[in-house]
């Protein structure tokens, strides 16, 4: 394993604040789970969005404003031995697969990984995340139907959890529905409705684990007409009622706030 983890740090907006500009002798990877970072790296700027993530190598100059209410993110800070390739740091855009392997990292790790399958957990989701920015598919970005789904994903993500249709997509990006939906399934392998729903559901589960909301809140914030549309479309996707859904994550390790001593 070529990474070793040494902090993580999740977290929300609760305030403003900003961090300067400085350097450290340990990579970062900042992770926006929602809302957006304003940021820079090596005098860039950059505004990341929900889905984005951002890699700096030791010794890059960045900086980061945290001034959204609604913001959440998550900060890993480590190690990295040298294997020889070329060190690259940058704004990595949130697409399907980033979107599965953020989500993916949420589930398995709510809080700080103390436990020692926890690291190893955090340092397998580093190196996937190494091998994809070294990929050629991350490196296709310029390539027409690749930046088409690119902005098929901007938009779900953007929405937040709220609905959209394929036919909604296909007017703003001026396509056909037809188009976009074949696009799409070239070049991820999925279902656009599919992937839709998806994004949707994540953001269901994160309410419900991290809101203090009711969960006809919830629902109303989310776009549903009722609490049961809101309960059919949840028990569709995942067998469970969302009220299933939030005993067990109440059941669970408590979420994890604290701020590891690193600098930011």
């Amino acid at each position: 394993m070529k990474s070793n983890i040494l902090s993580v740090y999740c977290s929300s907006g609760k305030k403003q604040f900003a961090v300067d500009s400085h350097t450290h002798e340990y990579w970062q990877l900042e992770i926006i789970t929602q809302g957006v970072v304003h940021s820079g790296l090596l005098s860039q700027p950059l505004a990341l969005q929900t889905g984005d993530m951002l890699l700096i190598p030791p010794g890059w100059k960045h900086e980061f404003t945290y001034d959204s209410p609604d913001l959440t993110w998550i900060t890993l800070k480590f190690e990295r031995q040298d294997d020889g390739t070329p060190v690259w740091g940058g704004h990595i855009h949130g697409n399907m697969f980033t979107s599965r392997l953020i989500s993916s990292f949420r589930i398995a790790i709510p809080g700080t990984a103390y436990k020692d399958y926890e690291k190893v957990f955090v340092n397998g989701f580093l190196e996937t995340m190494f091998r994809y920015v070294q990929s050629d598919d991350f490196h296709k970005a310029d390539d027409l139907s690749y930046q088409l789904v690119k902005l098929i994903t901007e938009k779900v993500l953007i929405r937040n959890g709220r609905a959209i249709t394929i036919n909604e997509l296909a007017e703003e990006l001026s396509y056909t529905r037809s188009h976009i939906s074949k696009r799409f399934k070239e070049i991820t392998g999925g279902n656009l409705k599919a992937y839709i729903d998806q994004v949707r559901v994540q953001k269901v589960e994160e309410m419900l684990r991290y809101r203090p909301h009711t969960i006809s809140e919830i629902a109303i914030d989310l776009g549903f007409n009722d609490l049961f549309s809101f309960s059919k479309f949840y028990k569709k996707h995942t067998g469970s009622s969302p009220r299933q859904f939030r005993k067990k994550a109440a059941s669970q390790p408590a979420f994890s706030a604290d701020h590891d001593e690193l600098d930011d």
